[in-house]
């Protein structure tokens, strides 16, 4: 395995690339596997491949995506717990906390909503970018709201469509007094699908405002319910994969999506309509992974027509 001066490999064997896909999300597979994937053992010359060899990359591409999502979804689960913990020195009302919603946001630009919550579900503060906040609302029905004033610990929400008309996804954090005591929380709300073009479209070379594409290769994310929370082709986000008329016809995709659903990383094949438009049937090959946070999953999947 080689790496260049930017500290990313250039070349590895065809099967201890997609082993590393394996390893980073979680798949249990031989610890000499990863050993070897990790640290480079020595292979012969004729088993190298170049990220420019088709073989690899699709693979490559995914890891690439997969560290983005990962990191930027890490970074805001650190963000969001150190605005929980600003605001067990603030309370969760007044000027104080209102400046620590808006600092959260200001410097998050992946974040559109933030507000602080007491222990019977209603909004306290309120701050988003371009929208109402609808202070004194009772969410305690929120899955993620009631899970904090349950479990009193940090969650991370399943899709949902917000009153403002876009699907979100929320990072929610208890907030304890300097005591000890539980006052209530803090529920920031994420755009996955901003999240997603800003990480997808530079590795697949797509245009974000057209939608069109330059390479042989598509992404989309599928939750664990089947939701298509992410799709280069719009018209496909927020559609269930088996529930949804436009994929019943489709038993290849059916199946792969149920492998998608068991299993953490993989590869497959399927056949589907090319995008929203042309419905001419190809054939695509995919591999997939996984992001997630405090047990919720999503699954990252990269295709090419193959014919």
């Amino acid at each position: 395995m080689k790496c260049s001066e930017d500290g990313t490999f250039k070349s590895l064997t065809a099967a201890a690339l997609v082993a590393l896909l394996f390893c980073l999300a979680g798949v249990v597979i031989p610890s000499a596997v990863c050993a070897v994937t990790a640290f480079g053992e020595d292979v012969k010359s004729s088993d190298i491949v170049s990220v420019e060899d088709p073989l690899t990359d699709m693979p490559f591409m995914l890891l690439r995506i997969q560290a983005d999502v990962q990191g930027s979804l890490n970074d805001l689960d650190l963000d969001v717990a150190n605005a929980s913990f600003d605001l067990s020195a603030t309370g969760l009302e007044g000027t104080n906390a209102r400046e620590v919603l808006r600092r959260l946001l200001e410097t998050n630009s992946n974040l559109v909503e933030a507000v602080t919550f007491g222990k019977d579900g209603k909004i306290i503060v309120a701050e988003c970018q371009g929208c109402e906040g609808g202070e004194g609302a009772d969410i305690s029905s929120q899955e993620h709201i009631a899970h904090v004033l349950k479990a009193k610990t940090p969650t991370f929400s399943g899709q949902f469509l917000l009153v403002e008309g876009y699907h979100g996804t929320a990072l929610a954090y208890p907030v304890f007094s300097p005591e000890g005591e539980f006052l209530g929380g803090i529920s920031a709300i994420i755009e996955p699908y901003k999240l997603m073009n800003s990480m997808v479209a530079p590795n697949l070379r797509f245009n974000i405002s057209t939608r069109s594409n330059i390479t042989d290769y598509s992404f989309w994310s599928m939750h664990m319910d089947g939701l298509i929370a992410y799709d280069r082709d719009e018209s496909q986000i927020g559609k269930r994969l088996f529930e949804d008329p436009l994929y019943e016809p489709f038993p290849s995709l059916l199946e792969l999506g149920k492998r998608i659903v068991a299993e953490r990383a993989g590869h497959g094949y399927y056949s589907f309509q090319v995008a929203e438009g042309d419905e001419r049937v190809v054939t695509k090959e995919s591999y997939w992974t996984t992001v997630g946070l405090h047990g919720r999953e999503w699954r990252l999947i990269v295709t090419k027509i193959l014919a």
